[in-house]
């Protein structure tokens, strides 16, 4: 049971993945800066949020094993478990209708899998899912996928910017990291 003794905040569950093989999934490329450090109690606290403007442009020293620029994410989704994978600087826009209502427009950013052998970076049920860097940096949530094959998929999420900035134009303040005194 969860109490002010134990509870840690927001994080995502490391420890289905050796030390070694999950660091090394982190940094595809060799010459990238550190930007993961696998905590002790393999619980990845969610610490900050990745703005939108760096999402779509990422540090130029981060790159995957293609030499692309990259920000690696990880998700432990209630179906897929913990997987890694790519967060794309192609972003798609999604309109919403509602009966009665103008149209909203949301960004949505694209998730590739780690590498054309990891499989896709979600499955069906992972929908609602929090995404963040390897330093606890949320980018989003889990909000769907082409579910083309079981090789290859581009997923989808919605910016944790976007989801915040949305919550409070309707009065709602949300903590995203909460300490065991919000408890």
């Amino acid at each position: 049971m969860i109490s002010k003794l134990n509870f840690v905040g927001n994080a995502i569950d490391l420890g289905s993945v050796d030390v070694d093989e999950l660091t090394a999934w982190m940094y595809p490329h060799p010459a990238n800066p550190t930007s993961f450090k696998y905590p002790t109690n393999c619980l990845l606290q969610f610490t900050g949020t990745v703005s939108d403007q760096e999402m779509f442009r990422p540090n130029p020293k981060n790159r995957d094993h293609d030499n692309d620029l990259v920000i690696m994410v990880l998700m432990n989704g209630n179906t897929s478990n913990l997987r890694v994978g790519r967060l794309n600087t192609i972003h798609a826009f999604v309109r919403e209708y509602f009966e009665g209502k103008p149209g909203e427009m949301s960004k949505e950013v694209s998730v590739l899998p780690r590498n054309s052998k990891s499989g896709p970076f979600s499955a069906s049920g992972d929908s609602g899912s929090g995404v963040a860097t390897g330093k606890g940096d949320v980018c989003g949530i889990v909000t769907g996928g082409d579910g083309a094959t079981d090789v290859s998929d581009c997923i989808y999420l919605t910016s944790i910017n976007f989801l915040l900035k949305r919550l409070a134009d309707y009065g709602i303040k949300a903590n995203i990291f909460p300490l065991p005194i919000h408890l």
